[in-house]
C-alpha cells in the first residue's frame, strides 16, 4: 500500500465521496499507523478552516513549490502518480462542484501536498515547530455525529473514544505546553502518563484534573446531570461554580453533577446496594459503579464495545440515549409513558427491534410509528 493510497483515501473522506470500504480501510491504517491519526486531524482543521477557495489553492500550490524544494534538498525524487489511481468525480454530489479540483487525479493538490508534507514531517526531529510556520488552526476538534462513535488518538498518546453526539476540542499546543481539552458529549479516556503536564478535561459544569487514568465522562448539554466514572487511577474534581470544592475520585466510583448546580455543595458517598438520587438539596452524589454480574464488566462503559446498556433508567432518559445511538427523534406522546424504569441491553438490534423489545418489558403498554428518522410513541 503506497502513501499516495492513504492521501486518496483522506481526500475522499474529506470531500464526502469515500465508501465505506474505504473508510474501513482507512481505518485500519489509521490503527496500524498512530501518528496518522493525528495527520488527517490536522488535515481536517485545515480543510475546514479555509473559507476562500481561491486562496486555499494559493496557499496549496505555494506549499508544493516548496516541498519540492525541500525533497530535492533530502535527495528524494518526486513521484508522479499513474492515472490509474486517480478519483473520478461522480457528478450531482452535493457541494463537490465547489471542490472538485481537489479531488480531479490523484485527490489533486491536497494529496500530492499535504501528502508529501506530513510524509516528510513525520521524518523530521520537531514536527510541533514546523507545522507552527504554517496557518495551522488555533484549535483542532473531533466529532462523531448521532450514530457514530470513533476512537482517536492524541497527539500526546492518550486515547479517547466518543459516544455518538460528541465533540472534543483542543489547542495547537497541546502535549507541548499543555494537555486541555474541552468535551461534549460523552468520552471513555485512556490518558498517558506525564506528571509535568496533566491532563485536564473541562466540561459545561465540571473541570476534571488527571496524570494517567481510564475514566468515562459523560456530558450532553442536553441531560440533566453530568457523570464521571473512574475506572483506575485517580482524578480530581473542580464544580465550575465552586472552584474551591474540589473532590478526590477512588477506582470504581462515578460522581454524579447536577448541570445546574448552584447551591451550597452537599456530597454523599453511597455504595451500589444503597443508591442515593439527586434531589434539588442534593446536588452531588458518589456512586459505586454499575458492575455487570454476568462478566465483571462496567455498565458505564459498555458503550465502547458498542452495547447500549441502561438500568433502572426512566423511559425518557432511554429514549434521549437512543436518539443519539440510532440518530432518530423520538417524542413521547404520552407523558404516563415517561417515568417508566427499565432495564435492558442493545448490541445489534435495530431502533424498530429495540422499541419492540421495550414494548413487552413495559407495564404500560404503547405504539410506535416511525417516518423517516422520525419516531412517534403513544399508547
Amino acid at each position: 500500500m503506497t502513501i499516495h493510497r492513504i492521501w486518496n483515501l483522506i481526500a475522499r473522506k474529506l470531500t464526502g465521496e469515500a465508501s465505506v470500504e474505504e473508510l474501513q480501510e482507512l481505518d485500519r491504517h489509521t490503527e496500524e499507523d498512530s501518528k496518522l491519526q493525528l495527520d488527517i486531524d490536522i488535515i481536517q482543521a485545515l480543510w475546514e478552516s479555509r473559507p476562500d477557495e481561491a486562496e486555499e489553492r494559493d496557499y496549496l500550490e505555494a506549499t508544493y513549490i516548496l516541498h519540492l524544494d525541500r525533497m530535492q534538498k533530502l535527495g528524494i525524487e518526486p513521484h508522479n502518480p499513474d492515472e490509474s489511481e486517480s478519483i473520478k468525480s461522480e457528478p450531482g454530489k452535493p457541494g463537490l462542484r465547489k471542490r472538485i479540483w481537489l479531488v480531479s487525479g490523484m485527490a489533486g493538490m491536497l494529496a500530492l501536498t499535504l501528502g508529501l508534507w506530513f510524509f516528510i514531517q513525520r521524518d523530521q526531529p520537531s514536527p510541533t515547530n514546523a507545522l507552527a510556520n504554517t496557518n495551522m488552526p488555533e484549535q483542532f476538534e473531533l466529532t462523531t455525529r448521532k450514530g457514530v462513535k470513533s476512537k482517536f488518538m492524541l497527539p500526546d498518546g492518550s486515547q479517547v473514544w466518543l459516544n455518538a453526539g460528541s465533540k472534543l476540542t483542543y489547542g495547537r499546543n497541546f502535549g507541548k505546553e499543555n494537555r486541555e481539552v474541552v468535551l461534549t458529549g460523552e468520552g471513555f479516556f485512556d490518558v498517558q502518563k506525564n506528571i509535568e503536564k496533566p491532563f485536564i478535561i473541562t466540561t459545561s459544569s465540571v473541570q476534571i484534573k488527571v496524570l494517567c487514568t481510564a475514566f468515562n465522562v459523560k456530558a450532553y448539554p442536553e441531560d440533566g446531570n453530568t457523570e464521571t466514572s473512574l475506572i483506575r487511577g485517580s482524578i480530581e474534581l473542580t464544580i465550575k461554580n465552586r472552584p474551591n470544592d474540589k473532590i478526590i475520585l477512588s477506582p470504581n466510583e462515578k460522581i454524579i453533577v447536577e448541570n445546574s448546580a448552584s447551591a451550597p455543595f452537599e456530597k454523599t458517598r453511597t455504595d451500589a446496594k444503597k443508591p442515593v438520587a439527586l434531589t434539588a438539596n442534593t446536588l452531588i452524589s458518589i456512586k459505586k459503579l454499575k458492575i455487570n454480574p454476568l462478566d465483571s464488566s462496567v455498565l458505564e462503559t459498555q458503550w465502547v464495545e458498542n452495547k447500549l446498556v441502561f438500568r433502572d433508567e426512566s423511559f425518557r432518559e432511554i429514549a434521549l440515549r437512543m436518539e443519539r445511538w440510532y440518530d432518530v427523534q423520538i417524542d413521547i406522546q404520552d407523558p404516563t409513558l415517561e417515568d417508566e424504569r427499565l432495564s435492558g441491553i442493545f448490541t445489534s438490534e435495530t431502533v424498530t427491534e429495540a422499541l419492540d423489545a421495550l414494548k413487552e418489558s413495559m407495564s404500560t403498554p404503547f405504539r410506535f410509528n416511525q417516518a423517516d428518522r422520525k419516531i412517534n410513541i403513544y399508547r
